[in-house]
Order: structure tokens, then sequence, then C-alpha cells
């Protein structure tokens, strides 16, 4: 999957999930103040973009300070082009 497709799918998927309601979101929006994510919300959003992205964030070193969709963006991706350890 290309960076483009990547990115667009995980802004399709935040702004499914949005607690506001289905929206578009942007890559600058920022997930609690203008898109209503609260820690729940988060949790739910964490557990489909792994699901969907195939993500072991335990592997990976869990997650960082997420505060906009780019935020999520960035992370999919640099897991998603991460060599994984065949062990």
């Amino acid at each position: 999957m290309d960076s483009s497709t990547l990115r667009s799918n995980v802004r399709q998927i935040v702004g499914e999930m949005s607690p506001l309601g289905a929206r578009e979101a942007k890559s600058d929006d920022r997930l609690v103040e203008e898109l209503g994510y609260d820690s729940l919300a988060v949790i739910e959003l964490s557990l489909r973009i792994e699901q969907d992205f195939a993500l072991d964030t335990e592997a990976t070193g869990g997650t960082p300070d997420i505060t906009t969709v780019k935020d999520i963006e960035d992370f999919v991706e640099a897991r998603v082009a991460a060599p994984t350890d065949a062990a």
C-alpha cells in the first residue's frame, strides 16, 4: 500500500469513528478538540487501527503521544514500513 493510500485510509477510519458522528477527517484535525475523541474512543480507535493495519504495538514499543490525525498517519506509516523480526 502506498503512503497516500495508507494515510487516506487512516483519515477515513478516524472520521468514521468520530464520537461527533461520521465526518471527513483532515490530517491537521485534533482528536479531542475537533473530532470529539475521549479516552474510551481513543482506545477503540487504536484497536481498530491495529486490526486494520495488522500492527503489533507491543512489539514496537507502544504508542507515542498522539494528538492529531497526522500523528496517527505517521505512526501507522512508520510501523507498516518497519521490518518485522522473524523470531
